[in-house]
C-alpha cells in the first residue's frame, strides 16, 4: 500500500472518530430565571425547560408524546412527590430513538408532564402566580437525556453543550476543578460546606434559589437575614475549592422523601460553569472570576 493511500485512510478514520457535539442556547424567563432551550421538536419550534432536578429524560404533554414514533408505554405509572408534598402519578414511555436538532438519543424515558415544585415568596401573603393553562403545556428536559454524554452547563454564556467525547478530561485546563458527585433518587448530589458541616445538596437548574433544610443545620451555624425580605439564609461554599459563597435560604421542612439536605440552584450556576461526564461519572466546575 503506497504512503499516499495510507495517509488518506488514516485521515478518514481520524475524521470519522471525532466526537459529536451540539450547543443549545439558553433563554431565561423574566420571573423565575428558569432556563429554556428553543428547539425543533417533532416538526415544531418550542421551548423545553432545562431541569437537572429531574432524573428522567423528558417530561412532555401527552399530545406531544403521541407524536413521537418508536415508543412503548410502560404498564405501570410513575409515582412521585414534589417539594410541596404533592403526590402525582403519570404515564411513562420508553422511546427507542429520538432526534433533537440532529443529535440522537437512544432508549430514553419520557414521562407525561404534570406540574411540580415549591413556590417561595418573600411576600408571605402572595400565592403561587403560575398560570395553570400555560403550565399544563410545559415541556422539560431532565438529567436522563444526557446519560450517555458529557453535559456542559454554561450560564455565564447562556448555553449548554452536549458531547459524546470519550476522554473529556484530557482537554481541560487547570481552571477546571474536579468535584465528586453521586446520583440518588432526588438527583445529582454534591457536597457544600458552611464552615462547620458538610451538606449533601442537589444540583438543580430548575431551582430559582438555593435552599437548605433547617433540621440539617448545626445549632452553631451562622444564620443571616436580608433586611428587605423575610428569609433567613446561610452561606455555603465548596470544600477545598476557591469559589464564591452561595446563599441558601433556610426552609422549615421538606417532605421525608427528599433525602438530601437542600438544593443548589441559579446563584451557583451563575458563578460556575459545570461539566458532567455521565458515562465516566466525573464532574468539574470552572469558577467564574468576577471583578
Amino acid at each position: 500500500m503506497n504512503k499516499k493511500l495510507l495517509s488518506l485512510i488514516i485521515l478518514f478514520i481520524s475524521n470519522f472518530a471525532q466526537s459529536a457535539e451540539i450547543t443549545w442556547d439558553l433563554v431565561f424567563d423574566n420571573i423565575y430565571n428558569l432556563p429554556s432551550i428553543i428547539m425543533d421538536f417533532q416538526g415544531e419550534k418550542m421551548p423545553l425547560i432545562l431541569d437537572t432536578g429531574s432524573k428522567e429524560a423528558l417530561h412532555l404533554p401527552i399530545a406531544l408524546i403521541n407524536k413521537i414514533p418508536n415508543k412503548t408505554e410502560n404498564s405501570e405509572k410513575v409515582r412521585s412527590i414534589d417539594l410541596s408534598g404533592n403526590i402525582k402519578e403519570v404515564r411513562s414511555f420508553i422511546v427507542d430513538r429520538l432526534e433533537l436538532d440532529s443529535f440522537i438519543f437512544n432508549n430514553i424515558q419520557v414521562l407525561e408532564y404534570k406540574s411540580w415544585g415549591l413556590f417561595i415568596s418573600s411576600d408571605l401573603t402572595k400565592s403561587n402566580p403560575d398560570n395553570e393553562e400555560i403550565d399544563a403545556e410545559s415541556s422539560v428536559i431532565g438529567l436522563g437525556l444526557f446519560k450517555d454524554y458529557v453535559l456542559t452547563i454554561n450560564y455565564p454564556e447562556n448555553k449548554i453543550t452536549i458531547s459524546d467525547s470519550i476522554n473529556i478530561s484530557d482537554d481541560l485546563n487547570k481552571n477546571w476543578i474536579s468535584i465528586p458527585f453521586y446520583l440518588n433518587r432526588n438527583g445529582l448530589v454534591i457536597n457544600m460546606f458552611d464552615g462547620l458541616n458538610n451538606y449533601e445538596m442537589i444540583l438543580d437548574t430548575g431551582a430559582t434559589i438555593s435552599i437548605i433544610k433547617e433540621e440539617s443545620l448545626s445549632p452553631f451555624s451562622s444564620k443571616f437575614t436580608e433586611p428587605e425580605d423575610n428569609f433567613r439564609y446561610i452561606s455555603l461554599e465548596m470544600t477545598d475549592v476557591a469559589s464564591d459563597k452561595i446563599k441558601a435560604v433556610i426552609i422549615d421542612s421538606l417532605p421525608d422523601e427528599f433525602e438530601s439536605d437542600g438544593i443548589i440552584g441559579f446563584n451557583f450556576f451563575r458563578k460556575n460553569i459545570v461539566k458532567i461526564d455521565f458515562r465516566n461519572k466525573q464532574m468539574w466546575i470552572h469558577p467564574i472570576v468576577t471583578e
